[in-house]
C-alpha cells in the first residue's frame, strides 16, 4: 500500500512538474515576436467565389483568403477583411512584397512607418514591400472591409504557399513622405460613363507599382472587349450591381462580394445584362510591361482532326 501510494504520489510530481513547464513555455510560443493573423481559406472551386459577410462578427477582425497560391490564384494572396470597432490586423509588420488595400465600407486606420492616416470607402493603400505597416478599425459605429492583394512582379519567386511566413514584426520606423501610398480612387458618376469599361486606377506601371488596381465600372447592355486571353492573371472584385462573366466554355453571374479570377490563357470576357450600373475592382497581376493586354480570341466549332502527320518518336 505504501509503495503504490509512492508510485502515486511521484507520478502527481511528474504531472505538476509538466504543467508548469507548459505553462512557463506557452508564452514563448505566443509572445511579442510572434504576429497573429484570423484567417480563413474559402474552399470553393472555380473561377467565383463570394465573400462571407452574413456571419457575425466577434471583437477580433478576421480575414479570408479568397484566392492564393493554394486556391486559385497563382499570383498573388487576394484577401477580405472585416474589422468590428476597435479590432486590429496583425501587429506592425513588413512584407517582402507589395501590400494594396481598397477601403470597402467603413473607415481603416493605417500607420505606415510612424504616420497614421484615416481611409475611407473606395480609397487605396500602396505599402511597398518592405515597409512597417498595420492597420485597425479605430471608429465607433459600424464595421470596416477592405480588399487586400499580397503580390510582387515575380511572384513564382517572392510569393511563398504559407503566407504567414511572409509576415515579420516591425519597429516604427520614419517612412519619407509616407502620405503618397494613400490614394483617392475616382468614382465616375452615371452621366460620365461611356459605353465599355470605364476604369479609373489608383496605382499602375505609370503610378509606380508593378500590378494594376483599378475600379471598371459599365453601363446596362455593356461590359468588356470581345473574348480574349491575357498573358497575365486577372482577378475583379465586384462592388455594386452584377455582371455575366464568361470563362472558357461556362457563363456566370458576379454579384457585389464575389471574386472573379481570369487565369493565365483563358479566353472570357463580362458584360452587364443588368439595369443598373455595375462596378468591379480590377486587378492585373502583374500588369504587363507592354501592349497588347488583349489577344482577341475567336470561339469556333467542334474542333476538326489535323491532318498533320502523327509525331514520330
Amino acid at each position: 500500500m505504501k509503495a503504490r501510494t509512492k508510485c502515486f504520489v511521484s507520478g502527481l510530481f511528474v504531472v505538476l512538474i509538466a504543467v508548469v513547464f507548459l505553462a512557463i513555455t506557452a508564452p514563448a510560443q505566443t509572445g511579442s515576436g510572434k504576429l497573429n493573423w484570423t484567417l480563413h481559406l474559402n474552399e470553393t472551386r472555380g473561377p467565383i467565389r463570394t465573400a462571407d459577410v452574413s456571419t457575425p462578427l466577434g471583437k477580433t477582425a478576421v480575414s479570408e483568403i479568397l484566392g492564393g497560391p493554394t486556391s486559385g490564384s497563382v499570383n498573388a494572396y487576394i484577401i477580405y477583411t472585416r474589422m468590428p470597432e476597435g479590432a486590429h490586423g496583425p501587429a506592425l509588420f513588413t512584407l517582402p512584397v507589395d501590400h494594396y488595400y481598397v477601403v470597402l465600407s467603413g473607415k481603416m486606420t493605417i500607420q505606415i512607418g510612424t504616420d497614421k492616416f484615416v481611409a475611407g470607402p473606395l480609397t487605396g493603400v500602396v505599402i511597398p514591400a518592405n515597409t512597417p505597416h498595420e492597420v485597425w478599425n479605430a471608429e465607433a459605429g459600424p464595421d470596416e472591409a477592405h480588399l487586400e492583394a499580397i503580390t510582387s512582379g515575380n511572384p513564382d519567386k517572392d510569393l511563398s504557399r504559407d503566407l504567414m511566413s511572409m509576415l515579420k514584426p516591425a519597429q516604427p520606423t520614419k517612412v519619407e513622405n509616407a502620405a503618397q501610398y494613400i490614394r483617392e480612387i475616382k468614382v465616375l458618376a452615371p452621366s460620365d460613363l461611356k459605353p465599355g469599361l470605364n476604369g479609373t486606377p489608383y496605382t499602375n506601371r505609370a503610378k509606380g507599382s508593378l500590378i494594376t488596381v483599378r475600379l471598371d465600372s459599365t453601363l446596362p447592355g455593356s461590359g468588356g472587349p470581345k473574348p480574349h486571353v491575357h498573358r497575365f492573371e486577372q482577378a475583379y472584385f465586384m462592388v455594386d450591381g452584377e455582371t455575366t462573366v464568361m470563362e472558357g466554355l461556362d457563363n456566370y453571374v458576379a454579384k457585389k462580394n464575389d471574386l472573379v479570377i481570369n487565369g493565365i490563357g483563358v479566353v472570357h470576357t463580362n458584360a452587364n445584362h443588368s439595369t443598373g450600373i455595375e462596378r468591379h475592382i480590377t486587378l492585373l497581376l502583374p500588369e504587363p510591361e507592354k501592349e497588347p493586354f488583349d489577344i482577341e480570341f475567336e470561339m469556333k466549332g467542334p474542333a476538326a482532326s489535323s491532318s498533320a502527320p502523327a509525331p514520330t518518336r
